[in-house]
């Protein structure tokens, strides 16, 4: 394995239980007004980020193993996880919240430098 595919693995199943622990966080200390404001759209997205970190997690780890699905979950989860933080940092935003706006525009960058490392590995240009 080379030492950019272990990176990009521990970190995308550092996102990916990074993103349960907030949720789980959030709705714990009932921070989640949309439970009753816009519950529909919420537990959509709430299933969508579940999803998504669990992919998360299982990609990275195939990956780690050198596990034939392993990259094709890598890449449908990295994709999963650059939608959402593009998304959120578009909330943050509107919020005037430029940290976290900050943070999740720096995650984005890292995921798609990631995902790019990955594609040229992968088709030997690397």
């Amino acid at each position: 394995m080379i030492v950019i595919e272990l990176v990009a693995s521990i970190y995308i199943i550092i996102i990916g239980i990074a993103m349960l622990s907030m949720w789980i966080f959030l709705l714990g200390k009932r921070e989640v007004p949309e439970l009753t404001t816009k519950p529909t759209q919420i537990y959509f997205h709430l299933v969508a980020e579940l999803l998504t970190s669990i992919a998360l997690i299982i990609g990275g780890i195939g990956l780690i193993m050198n596990q034939s699905w392993g990259v094709a979950i890598f890449f449908i989860s990295i994709g999963m996880a650059i939608y959402s933080t593009i998304n959120a940092a578009g909330f943050y935003g509107q919020l005037k919240d430029w940290p976290m706006f900050i943070v999740l525009i720096v995650f984005t960058l890292i995921s798609l430098i990631f995902a790019t490392l990955i594609i040229l590995i992968e088709f030997q240009i690397l």
